[in-house]
């Protein structure tokens, strides 16, 4: 789906309806369409992948079944075509209509996986097996993100909403999510104990709260009850939060030098790029160019993306059995990323360097890296699934590092 979503894009970029990107009306409708593409779509489709290939080994539960994951998977191939089906129909009206109704699927979808994950969570209770929590996340987080997000579209007539639902699916659902996979690839599965066990759920509760009192200060702005600078200041909170809370120095101190441990570079990249996101909120006259909030795409783009696929490429060499310490460093996948993250930080900075053609290039830098990373990693499940010898086995290695 990542596919289609990318051609969504370029369509937008290069026609001249209403709403596309040479268009300022609609631009904040548009910010919000693509990001719940994102965030409900396909990024969200790899979490949901780990969580039903993890939980029911890592807990011995069979709370998670094929009929679970083969009816996630078809609401959420047909919400996020409706969506942009919508898009490609080159008609206002009927694109809202045909967006109300994929992310009506998309929200069905991801609560759809509440349940068997409160029963995971339940029965880890009554056998005593530690889930640390994680379960909570798919079972709670999720559902009631979609759903606040999916009302604050339905009712965007109303002042703020729209901008408030679209802070809470970034900012909230995916910000959550990726700090809470950093805190599982490093303390959970490499068991660096970055953060104790027992501030694990504060270090989360804390950015939680920090994301929502942003959510409500946009909220609050738009309504001119708050200046812009609180906005911005509170925005840059969680992003530096997440950061410090996962004990850089800590990080820092493992992963360099001679005596540096293995590690996902993806998952330690992306939590530096929560302080760069967290810097890029409070830059006064940050330029947004054609996005309504450019640390958000940044963000997405940086720490979510990484993190995520980051995770979904580790739990796959799990499964291939392969020594940590003979796994590929995947620098040719930051360097995509950087590509793409730069283009962001050009706009902001307002670097015109290539003239008249400045947009369409920094255009190209993204799609280009967005190609590039997916070309990538699929090219390294291929080779691994197809063109090795290796064995794919069903449990993961070491997977009590998991419950541990």
């Amino acid at each position: 789906m990542t596919v289609p979503f990318m051609l969504t894009v370029t369509w937008l970029s290069a026609t001249e309806s209403a709403y596309s990107f040479r268009q300022d009306d609609y631009r904040l409708e548009i910010a919000f369409i693509l990001t719940a593409l994102i965030s409900f779509g396909w990024l969200m489709s790899m979490v949901v992948g780990i969580v039903f290939d993890l939980f029911p080994i890592t807990h011995d539960s069979e709370a998670y079944t094929h009929t679970h994951s083969n009816q996630y998977l078809l609401v959420n191939i047909i919400g996020q075509t409706l969506i942009m089906g919508g898009i490609f129909s080159n008609n206002l009206s009927l694109m809202f209509e045909m967006v109300t109704i994929g992310l009506v699927l998309l929200s069905w979808g991801l609560i759809s996986i509440a349940w068997p994950s409160w029963k995971l969570h339940i029965d880890s209770k009554e056998k005593d097996i530690n889930c640390g929590n994680v379960a909570l996340v798919p079972a709670l987080l999720i559902p009631v993100s979609v759903l606040v997000v999916l009302g604050c579209w339905i009712f965007r007539q109303k002042s703020g909403l729209l901008e408030f639902g679209y802070s809470f699916s970034v900012v909230v659902m995916m910000g959550t999510i990726a700090l809470t996979l950093i805190l599982a690839h490093f303390n959970r599965r490499l068991s660096w104990d970055l953060v104790k066990f027992t501030d694990f759920r504060p270090v989360v509760a804390i950015y939680l709260v920090l994301a929502l009192v942003h959510c409500f200060s946009v909220l609050l702005y738009e309504r001119g009850q708050v200046t812009e600078n609180i906005a911005n200041v509170s925005q840059s909170l969680p992003f530096l939060w997440a950061f410090i809370s996962t004990r850089p120095v800590k990080m820092l101190r493992n992963i360099m030098g001679k005596n540096s441990k293995p590690h996902s570079t993806l998952i330690g990249q992306g939590q530096l790029y929560f302080l760069v996101v967290g810097i890029m909120s409070i830059i006064p006259e940050f330029d947004e160019g054609k996005f309504v909030n450019i640390s958000y795409v940044t963000l997405i783009f940086s720490t979510v993306m990484l993190t995520i696929w980051g995770s979904g490429i580790y739990l796959h060499k799990d499964h291939l059995h392969q020594s940590i310490h003979s796994r590929s460093k995947l620098y040719k996948m930051l360097i995509f990323n950087f590509i793409g993250v730069t283009s962001l930080l050009m706009i902001g900075f307002k670097v015109t360097i290539f003239g008249d053609n400045t947009d369409l290039v920094y255009y190209l830098m993204r799609n280009f890296a967005l190609f590039s990373m997916l070309a990538y990693m699929l090219i390294i499940l291929f080779r691994d699934l197809f063109l090795s010898m290796d064995t794919w086995h069903r449990v993961p290695m070491h997977f009590e590092r998991y419950t541990s």
